[in-house]
């Protein structure tokens, strides 16, 4: 029986198992991750990080989802590795660099008293090309307020990418988020045809000119309290369809608040935010 030591960390409610993997090299299987991640049978979260040793940059993010697929980057999660890797005696710096699949991200951690308050993380410039998302939809040089239908029921969908395919839906005026059935509408969404690597989906009302409200379904995961990325994609998608202005945009998620930063079409968008640390445990395999 292997024992492994981990951490418990979370943004906003958005919960992850972390292992330090730079000096043993640790290699989960699918079903292990799943077990880890059950709330009933494991730890319980929303996915898993190794944090590794990286060539090209302060250390490397191997994300998991909670039912064992991989992603790309995850925004909450490179923020809670960050702070991990910091009290951890990992890095010594409060300005660092994690290499993802997705490119390397810049981190800045705000310390006081040797202790990580707020951690905001570089998530590289949003990308609109269908192809790049990707979403099946041919001559579409961008795909926001595009309408499709699923069992009947009419979607204007806004598709992006940071790192990770987002498709964020307004909902209507006479909708209300908190009663929402993302639970059946999520699902849908994310394993439609014109998404090939499947989807994470935002489900966003719009509470004044500098501040949205969101529920999310993780590809991979189910609803979550919160998603960085998704908060990202969700703020991005309002500022260009004009329903909300650019500086600094507050998320609000059933876990809590974060805020994003874009100042312009081709500029970088950035999340910030504070993070949790849980608790420390050992697991048997």
């Amino acid at each position: 029986m292997e024992k492994i030591k981990f951490s418990k960390l979370n943004g906003q409610g958005n919960d992850f198992i972390i292992i330090d993997a730079t000096e043993n090299q640790i290699k989960l299987s699918v079903s292990q991750i799943t077990e880890m991640c059950n709330r009933n049978l494991g730890i319980g979260s929303d996915g898993l990080i190794l944090v590794k040793k990286s060539k090209i940059s302060d250390l490397k993010m191997e994300y998991y989802n909670r039912d064992g697929s991989v992603a790309e980057m995850c925004g909450n999660g490179i923020r809670c590795m960050a702070r991990f890797a910091y009290e951890k005696n990992l890095i010594n710096s409060n300005n660092i660099n994690i290499e993802t699949l997705a490119g390397i991200k810049k981190i800045f951690l705000d310390i006081e008293n040797n202790k990580v308050r707020n951690i905001k993380v570089g998530m590289g410039s949003p990308e609109f090309r269908p192809e790049n998302i990707p979403v099946k939809i041919k001559n579409k040089y961008e795909v926001l307020n595009y309408k499709i239908t699923v069992d009947s029921k009419n979607f204007y969908i806004n598709c992006i990418s940071l790192g990770n395919p987002h498709c964020v839906v307004f909902l209507e005026e006479k909708e209300n988020l908190d009663t929402f059935p993302v639970n059946k509408w999520g699902p849908r969404l994310e394993n439609h045809n014109i998404f090939p690597n499947k989807t994470n989906v935002e489900f966003i009302q719009i509470n004044s000119n500098k501040e949205l409200n969101m529920r999310v379904w993780e590809r991979g995961v189910g609803e979550t309290l919160s998603c960085g990325t998704g908060a990202c994609a969700a703020g991005v998608c309002a500022v260009k369809l004009k329903k909300i202005k650019r500086e600094k945009i507050a998320v609000n998620m059933p876990g809590g608040k974060l805020i994003i930063i874009w100042n312009c079409p081709d500029s970088e968008v950035y999340l910030e935010g504070k993070v949790d640390y849980s608790f420390d445990g050992q697991y048997y395999l």
